[in-house]
């Protein structure tokens, strides 16, 4: 228990873990081991693991990308962290997406777009995570 201990508080100290995640790798490496649930509530109990934290880092990390909020969701979703906190978070940035969507735009073609560059890069868009409207809005932008 202690090992996994240890080797829990290394991989904490890189970086935010979801709780699925962080249990997915010490299973990983004790593939038998019986109390990696105890071990994952007493993190949990001493704030050390938190999902809530995790998705704050993982949706900034992802801005900074800038990916729409389709992806980022389903990313999260691959994590662990459950549909309710992943709306609550990504709630908090409901009045950003087409901007972010619009800089991305602009960071690939500066200058007016024809209409089959238009539809090159509201394919990209969406590919990237945004939903159809805020796609259409970045690349409609003057």
């Amino acid at each position: 228990m202690s090992e996994m201990r240890a080797f829990a508080y290394r991989l904490l100290g890189q970086r935010e873990y979801s709780v699925f995640e962080l249990g997915q790798r010490i299973r990983r490496k004790w593939p038998g081991a019986p109390d990696i649930g105890d071990l994952l509530d007493a993190l949990v109990n001493e704030n050390l693991v938190s999902d809530e934290r995790f998705a704050e880092s993982f949706i900034r990390s992802r801005l900074q990308r800038h990916q729409g909020p389709f992806k980022i969701k389903a990313g999260l979703r691959s994590k662990g962290v459950s549909d309710t906190l992943i709306s609550r978070q990504l709630d908090a940035y409901s009045d950003q997406w087409t901007e972010l969507a619009s800089e991305w735009l602009v960071r690939q073609h500066d200058g007016p777009i024809d209409f089959d560059s238009k539809k090159k890069y509201y394919r990209r868009l969406v590919n990237r995570g945004f939903t159809h409207d805020q796609a259409m809005d970045a690349v409609n932008q003057p």
